[in-house]
Order: structure tokens, then sequence, then C-alpha cells
């Protein structure tokens, strides 16, 4: 019987620590095929060189086309006739009435900001479009834009139409 026991004994011996290693390796080597049925070793593939390419087909300004006698004509027909503005920490926020006395509908316009410091001095200037469609001989108000970040000592705001687009 001493026989018996010794070889349970070995048989232990060497059953449990395989048992305890392939239940290591076992959920392993399962996560590592789950990984690779569903593709996910897209990581360790070289990623591909993109490169672009940018071709100009055709200026997008329509005001290209026409001279630039009539070009500030039409500007000179847009004018911004209010401009209130705060400062929300940092970033400038305008609402404007725009008047549009051309006889066509302009899709969108570009306006310069300057901004003042208390000697009148221009700190800053931005130029922002503004998308909004502005109807023919109407005003229209224009709110929300934001301008982007201006500094503390700012105290006023000029703006100017630089292009307008029909």
């Amino acid at each position: 019987m001493a026989g018996r026991r010794g070889k349970k004994a070995k048989f232990k011996k060497f059953f449990i620590p395989l048992l305890k290693w392939v239940s290591a390796l076992v959920p392993v080597c399962a996560f590592i095929y789950i990984l690779y049925y569903y593709k996910q070793f897209d990581f360790l593939k070289e990623k591909p060189v993109v490169q672009s390419k940018t071709e100009v087909i055709s200026q997008a300004d329509s005001l290209n086309a026409v001279s630039s006698q009539s070009k500030d004509k039409l500007i000179g027909k847009i004018k911004i006739l209010e401009n209130e503005w705060h400062s929300v920490g940092g970033i400038a926020i305008h609402s404007m009435v725009i008047e549009n006395n051309s006889p066509t509908t302009i899709k969108n316009i570009e306006v310069e900001f300057k901004y003042l410091s208390d000697t009148q001095a221009v700190i800053t200037s931005k130029i922002v479009t503004i998308k909004t469609p502005l109807p023919s001989r109407k005003a229209t108000k224009v709110s929300g834009i934001s301008v982007g970040y201006v500094n503390n000592s700012v105290v006023g705001c000029d703006t100017k139409v630089v292009n307008a687009v029909i």
C-alpha cells in the first residue's frame, strides 16, 4: 500500500503545478485568439503614408470675375449699422445689424474687426467670414459671431466690410 501512496503523491506533485500553468495560459491564449479573430492587431502593421494633392480648379469668389471697380461699389453698398460686442472668457462675441443695399442677395461677407485700446491704438485685427445670407435691400441681424481671443485691455472695436460673395 505504501507504493500506491507514493505514486499518488508524485502524480499530485506533477499534476497540480501543471494545472496551475494551464489555467494561467489558457485565458491569455484565448484573449490573443479573440484579438486575432476580430482583427485587432492593426497597430502592428505599418501605416501607409497619406499623400495629399491640392489643385486649384477655379476661383471660388465670384467677385474675382468682375472688375475691382464694381467690387468696390458692392462693398460700398454693404453697411454695418450696429455692432454690439462683449468678451466671454477672453473670446469676443459680436451681435451685428448688417444692411445690404445692393440689388442681389449676398451669400457671405468678410468683416475686419480692429480691436482698440483706451488710446484708440489698434491692438489686434482679425478678419472673419460671416456665412449668413443677406437679402437685398434689407437690414439683417446676425448674432453670436465669435471672433476669437482678445486681450483684456481692449475697450473698443471698429468694423469694416472687406469682401463679399454674391
